[in-house]
């Protein structure tokens, strides 16, 4: 019985201590002051989301990123990540952005050119051939312009994030020849003027997120797909897909951007922190791409079944004679201007 009434008593107490909270019985004010908890009410949580693995170059950049933020706001600005589309895919992520259920994505160029046909500047083949000519354009006049677009979306643009260059991987056979397109079912992502390159080198292109891809390969819905190194590793796709053409035929990068609502309701100082931040990992997110994609190579070269084959110089010549259409397309039916940035941007850098 002791015990009985001891517990009850106990209880009452709880009881009466929670209800005079909650009818302001306790004057807050004069509880002891805990200095961890100073200024929590004034921190600024930055959901951030995207589709790829941690440990890629744009799951790397988002962790790196989040960790300057917080150093450089002393805590008062907090980017929490989330990784592999556990919040949104890159079929529903910009909708959350704009709807500010997000405040960050870096979603690939591709994925913006059915907001913005412009950008399909960053998709068209065989222009960027060398790490520093992707290094100089990702950070020149063209970028600035290209963010600035984003201004009619409400989207704020922040930078442009490195994946390096795509390969081509595929389930039953090396594809190496530009016979070897021929009825080819291919994934792409949604950007017309991919799916206008693969046309042209004869294959189907089948738009898919790229949350879905590992199933449609599973599924042998899809027997290819163009994609960056470290993505077909990180991802397990070399899993089925087995060959893979080291064609380095384009490019992959990432739009990183904020809502803009959202953005402008941070005061300058806070703005300029993320900006800092940004600024600051700038050449580390370059460097690391390629040291990701290269780590990526030797570690699918290590393994028993799978065969990693470079384009000889008449297979690369084939294929770049087949889509040279394509540039004719964008020149004439989307920006003459950004096509000729472009290639004064590449020619710049040799």
């Amino acid at each position: 019985m002791k015990y009985f009434f001891t517990g009850a008593f106990l209880i009452l107490v709880l009881l009466i201590s929670f209800f005079g909270y909650k009818q302001n019985v306790v004057d807050v004010s004069s509880l002891p002051y805990d200095d961890e908890q100073n200024g929590l009410s004034d921190q600024i949580i930055i959901h951030f989301s995207h589709v790829v693995a941690e440990n890629t170059p744009k799951g790397l950049a988002a962790i790196k990123f989040a960790e300057l933020v917080k150093e450089k706001t002393n805590g008062r600005v907090i980017v929490q990540v989330y990784p592999n589309g556990i919040l949104y895919n890159d079929k529903n992520e910009m909708e959350a952005l704009q709807n500010n259920d997000i405040q960050m994505i870096a979603p690939t160029f591709s994925k913006m050119t059915s907001y913005l046909p412009t950008w399909q500047i960053l998709d068209l083949p065989f222009i960027i051939e060398t790490d520093k000519q992707l290094q100089d354009v990702l950070t020149g006049p063209l970028k600035g312009q290209l963010l600035a677009e984003l201004d009619e979306l409400n989207i704020k643009g922040l930078d442009f994030w490195s994946n390096g260059f795509k390969q081509i991987a595929s389930n039953d056979f090396p594809v190496q020849d530009v016979e070897d397109f021929q009825s080819l079912r291919v994934r792409v992502m949604a950007s017309d003027l991919i799916s206008k390159q693969f046309s042209l080198l004869g294959s189907t292109p089948i738009i898919t997120t790229f949350d879905d891809v590992y199933y449609e390969i599973e599924k042998k819905n899809i027997q290819a797909q163009e994609n960056t190194i470290s993505n077909l590793y990180s991802k397990g796709f070399h899993k089925y897909e087995k060959y893979i053409t080291l064609s380095n035929h384009g490019i992959m990068g990432y739009a990183v951007m904020m809502n803009e609502s959202f953005w402008n309701d941070l005061d300058d100082e806070l703005q300029q922190h993320i900006l800092d931040a940004l600024q600051e990992m700038s050449d580390w997110q370059f460097e690391m791409s390629i040291a990701m994609n290269k780590s990526g190579q030797q570690e699918l070269r290590a393994l028993p079944n799978v065969f990693l084959s470079p384009l000889s110089a008449a297979q690369k010549s084939a294929w770049k004679e087949r889509v040279t259409p394509i540039y004719d397309t964008y020149k004439n039916e989307v920006s003459d201007s950004y096509y000729k940035l472009l290639i004064e941007e590449v020619n710049r850098s040799n």
